[in-house]
């Protein structure tokens, strides 16, 4: 899992999604037109 946490339009917002779909979710937000401050792999206990 991974972990993103972006700035969209001053509105701060985080969003756990599994690996294969990270990048792509990054992506999309970025086209959106949001801020990607963070973004970290979370280790599955």
């Amino acid at each position: 899992m991974v972990l993103i946490c972006w700035d969209l339009s001053g509105n701060r917002s985080t969003e756990t999604v599994p690996v294969c779909h990270a990048r792509q979710r990054r992506l999309q937000l970025e086209r959106l037109g949001a801020v990607i401050y963070w973004s970290e792999r979370l280790v599955n206990a």
